[in-house]
Order: C-alpha cells, then sequence, then structure tokens
C-alpha cells in the first residue's frame, strides 16, 4: 500500500494524528513515500511509534515499502541503505512484521537455492559462474545478512552451512576463491556451532594451502621495504626500465662534461707544453686532436 501526505477530508482525528506524526518526521516520511533513507537519517524516537493503534495504522504502508528497500539493497549490494534500515526502528506490528520477515525469506530462498543448485553443477564437475558465485557468497552479501534482525539468525547459519557445501565441492577446482569465500564467510553472524564448523574448514583450507599460496601469503605479510637495486638483479620490468633510463641520462651527463672540457683545453692552451709534458695520459685523450681540424 503507497503511502500519501494527502488524505481524503472526511478522516477521523486519530488518523490525523498519526498522519500529522508522519509529516513532522522528514526520515519517516521520505522512506514511506519514495522507499529510500538519506545518509545516516534516523526516525524520530516518539512515543506515538511505540502506540499498538499507531502501528497498526502504518503498518500497511511501512510493509511495503521495507520488505522492498531490502530486497533492493541485497539486488544492489547497497551496504549503506541496509545500515540506515538497520539502525532504524521497525514500524510494523506483530502480523505486519511476521509478513513481512516471511517475504524476505522467499526472496532470500531463492537466492540460496542458487548457492544450492551451484553445489550441485560443481558435484559433477562442472562450471559455475564466478560473477554470481561471489554476488551470493561476497562481502556485501555476508554484510546485508548481517545487517537483519536478530529473527534471520537460523537463515544465516543455513545459508553458511549451504556456502560451506560450494566450498568443498569448489576447492579441488579454484582453492583460490574457496579461500576468498571461506574468509568472507567467517565474517556472517551465524549460531555457535555453525560458527565452529566455518572456523574449522577455514583452518582445514589454511592448513593444507600449496607451497606457492603460503609463500605469497608470506610476500604481502612482509613490510615493504625500498628494493637495493645495487644488490637485486632481478628486479622487475618497472625497475629495471628505471635502472636503464638512469643509466642513460648518466652517460649523457658524462658525455657532455666531457666535451666542455675538451673545448676549454682547446681553447685555453691545449698545446700547453707543460701540460703535454705530463707522464699521465688519458687513453680517451688520444682521439681527441682530430676534433681541433
Amino acid at each position: 500500500m503507497k503511502y500519501k501526505q494527502s488524505a481524503a477530508a472526511n478522516i477521523s482525528e486519530q488518523e490525523k494524528t498519526y498522519r500529522t506524526a508522519i509529516s513532522n518526521d522528514p526520515a519517516l516520511s521520505n522512506f514511506l513515500e519514495t522507499g529510500f533513507i538519506r545518509p545516516n537519517a534516523k526516525f524520530a524516537k516518539e512515543a506515538i511509534y511505540r502506540d499498538p493503534t499507531f502501528l497498526a495504522f502504518i503498518s500497511p504502508y511501512f510493509h511495503e515499502v521495507y520488505v522492498n528497500a531490502i530486497i533492493r539493497a541485497f539486488d544492489q549490494k547497497d551496504t549503506i541503505l541496509m545500515s540506515d534500515i538497520a539502525v532504524n526502528t521497525i514500524l510494523l506490528d506483530d502480523a505486519y512484521r511476521k509478513q513481512a520477515f516471511d517475504d524476505i525469506l522467499v526472496y532470500l530462498e531463492q537466492r540460496k537455492s542458487v548457492l544450492t543448485l551451484f553445489h550441485a553443477t560443481l558435484q559433477m564437475q562442472g562450471a559455475v559462474d564466478d560473477v554470481i558465485l561471489t554476488e551470493h557468497t561476497g562481502t556485501s552479501t555476508i554484510c546485508n545478512l548481517n545487517y537483519l534482525p536478530g529473527e534471520f539468525l537460523e537463515f544465516r547459519s543455513n545459508y553458511a552451512q549451504v556456502i560451506m557445501k560450494v566450498i568443498n565441492a569448489l576447492v579441488e577446482q579454484n582453492l583460490l576463491t574457496s579461500m576468498k569465500i571461506v574468509i568472507d564467510l567467517r565474517q556472517l553472524r551465524v549460531d555457535i556451532q555453525t560458527s565452529k564448523e566455518v572456523k574449522a574448514l577455514y583452518q582445514h583450507l589454511h592448513a593444507n594451502r600449496p607451497e606457492s599460496i603460503v609463500k605469497q601469503d608470506a610476500d604481502d605479510a612482509r613490510p615493504y621495504r625500498e628494493p637495493d637495486r645495487s644488490h637485486n638483479s632481478g628486479n622487475s620490468g618497472n625497475s629495471s626500465e628505471s635502472g636503464g633510463f638512469s643509466r642513460i641520462i648518466r652517460n649523457i651527463v658524462i658525455g657532455i662534461i666531457v666535451f666542455i672540457v675538451i673545448i676549454i683545453r682547446m681553447l685555453f692552451g691545449w698545446n700547453d707544453r707543460g701540460y703535454r709534458s705530463r707522464s699521465y695520459h688519458s687513453p680517451s685523450y688520444y682521439s681527441y686532436p682530430r676534433y681541433r681540424r
């Protein structure tokens, strides 16, 4: 049911009071009318919001925008919207609250069924779409699931169980992706038993990583140090190019200096007897006289 601020003229005084309260609450009225909550906006803390008769009045309007906003947050991976919804009061009476949660569960079960399908595909050595897999197991999904009320703890735990099945089926094909999924999964708020199982799976995969991944993890954990170019001959391509470019510049500068020295010698006493009678002669000088012609 779509909420509109304007109403028929013959509404009751009680309804006028309720509508006035909503109009005086910009965050709530905007949410009812648009389905969005402005960043960090919060509903007013009005005593009337706890009144069962007020909840009975607002529930049909709030139910629709609340369910649609949560579904949109999952579809668009919008954790900000989900966060703003979570910090505000759910203005539903008991009946509408149950209905809203049931509607959300229908949507979430559809998302979980995708993971169930992926698990079956992997068991038959089939390939799965990495993008869709990430959409259903990544940090945005985990974060949005955590923002749901406590009534969704059981679903979160069941969702984690399905993800673990996918990981176990995927690990032989793609260990790196499996590790990433289980790392994200550890952030999901689940029941105690599921939390232990997720931790055990993570520890198992972590302990059985190939040597190449162990080395990569060690490299990632090592503090950054400026590379020592004087001892490291195996620098990356960029470092090599940078070093080569520096050497070219240095050689050009040295050549210019030498050329200037030669010109100075030519102009101010190249034929000076004292200079020519010195015992030390740089071999490079022997080729220079031809430039005097």
